[in-house]
């Protein structure tokens, strides 16, 4: 299935807006979490940041998901991914939502667990990413 850029914005912003008004600042919320920890990200250019070709469980490193196509798939750590799940909720990420007229989301890529990504990006619910079972398919 095909998803285009503007589809996935507009679904994006409404599970923002279902999930609430979440602050900003790091202010403790339930659970003890003290808010978003990692600064907004934008695009540098022609430069991507991929992350590592072998990337440590549970250290964010700066990543540039490629939304030409869509968001389903992504490379990271030398091996393709698919979006398994999008975690609405507390914010990892503080500072402005990325515009919306790119083709690049600038964000964190963490290893969760072998087989368990999450990206993050500022104004943005968590993508959780696992291991893709075959290549994605060609983006027309």
């Amino acid at each position: 299935m095909k998803t285009s850029h503007r589809t996935v914005v507009l679904l994006l912003s409404a599970g923002l807006m279902l999930t609430g008004c979440s602050s900003l600042t790091d202010t403790s919320v339930s659970g003890g979490h003290r808010g978003p920890t990692l600064p907004a990200r934008t695009p540098e250019g022609d430069h991507w940041e991929k992350g590592p070709a072998k990337p440590v469980q549970h250290k964010a490193y700066p990543y540039d998901l490629y939304t030409h196509c869509g968001i389903k798939w992504t490379r990271f750590g030398g091996r393709w991914w698919v979006l398994d799940t999008v975690f609405p909720g507390v914010e990892q990420v503080r500072g402005e939502q990325p515009s919306q007229y790119t083709q690049t989301l600038a964000g964190y890529m963490t290893l969760i667990g072998p087989d368990t990504a999450n990206f993050d990006a500022a104004g943005m619910p968590t993508l959780q990413f696992v291991p893709a079972e075959k290549n994605p398919p060609g983006c027309a």
